[in-house]
C-alpha cells in the first residue's frame, strides 16, 4: 500500500514538473517583457515626471485679461492658476472674494524693475505679497496653495 501511495506520489510530482516546465518558459518570456517595460518605464521615469509637473511657460500678455475696477477672475482651486496684465499705471487694489481679509494692491508705474511677468502666491489665507509694484504691460499670475478656492477680485 506504502509502494502504491508513493508511486502515485512520484507520479504527480512528475507530472505536475512536467507542467512546471512547459509554464516556464512563457514565464521567463513574461519575466523578460516585464523586465523591458520596467526599463522602459525606468528609462523615461524623467519624462513622466515632467508631464505630472505643470509648465512653466510664461503667460502671453494677450491670453490674461487687462486689471481693471469691478473685474474679479473665477474661483481657482489649489495648484490653479490666475492671471491679469496691467496696462495702465495706477493703484489696483484687489482682495479675495470669498475672504475679503486677503487683500494686497499693485501699483503699476513707468520704470518699475519689475516687468513682464511677476508670481504671486495665495497660502494661508493671504496674498505672499501685500504690494507689488510693476511696469506697464506687466503679467501677473496668482497661484492658489490653499485647500480652499480662491479668486483675485478688484476694488
Amino acid at each position: 500500500m506504502n509502494r502504491r501511495w508513493s508511486a502515485l506520489i512520484v507520479g504527480g510530482v512528475l507530472v505536475l514538473g512536467a507542467c512546471g516546465q512547459e509554464d516556464a518558459q512563457p514565464a521567463e518570456e513574461e519575466t523578460d517583457v516585464a523586465d523591458h517595460e520596467m526599463d522602459k518605464g525606468d528609462h523615461n521615469a524623467d519624462d513622466t515626471a515632467k508631464e505630472d509637473e505643470p509648465e512653466s511657460s510664461s503667460v502671453d500678455s494677450a491670453d490674461a485679461p487687462e486689471a481693471a475696477s469691478g473685474t474679479a477672475s473665477p474661483l481657482i482651486a489649489q495648484g490653479e492658476t490666475t492671471s491679469f496684465v496691467f496696462n495702465e499705471a495706477g493703484e489696483f487694489p484687489l482682495h479675495c472674494n470669498p475672504h475679503p481679509t486677503m487683500k494686497m494692491t499693485v501699483i503699476v508705474e513707468e520704470g518699475a524693475s519689475m516687468s513682464g511677468e511677476a508670481a504671486v502666491e495665495m497660502a494661508d489665507l493671504a496674498f505672499s505679497e501685500s504690494e507689488l509694484t510693476v511696469a506697464p504691460g506687466t503679467v501677473v499670475t496668482w497661484t492658489n496653495q490653499d485647500e480652499v478656492e480662491h479668486n483675485v477680485a478688484f476694488d
